[in-house]
């Protein structure tokens, strides 16, 4: 398979598991995961303390904001750098900049092309 243009999750996880050669990231998505690539690049220690603060946080009201600091503060990472991971998913996050390499990057259009194994 080629080439393939997404702009949702799901089309995203679609495209990462049929293994497109390039990937085209259209719209707010593109925005986002460009945003949140450094998460791909945090240690695995890290990741792992980071995911188990953010199942700990119940997400209600001005309380989330509040308790996303101190996973700010471990990570160095922005609250809202975090709560976009959040939205679009740490493993998808991490899927996409294993598995392929940011090309160019546009607002709105970021080209991903499958890293060779």
């Amino acid at each position: 398979m080629k080439s393939i243009r997404v702009t949702t999750k799901e089309e995203l996880e679609n495209a990462i598991k049929n293994k497109y050669l390039e990937i085209i990231v259209s719209g707010s998505l593109a925005n986002k995961l460009h945003k949140t690539k450094k998460i791909a690049y945090l240690g695995a220690g890290t990741i792992a303390t980071l995911t188990a603060m953010l199942a700990a946080i119940p997400f209600t009201g001005g309380f989330a904001a509040f308790a996303l600091a101190p996973a700010a503060a471990f990570t160095g990472l922005e609250i809202s750098m975090i709560i976009i991971a959040v939205s679009i998913g740490i493993a998808l996050i991490i899927a996409v900049f294993k598995e392929y390499e940011e090309i160019s990057y546009e607002d709105g259009k970021l080209m991903l092309k499958r890293k060779s194994s």
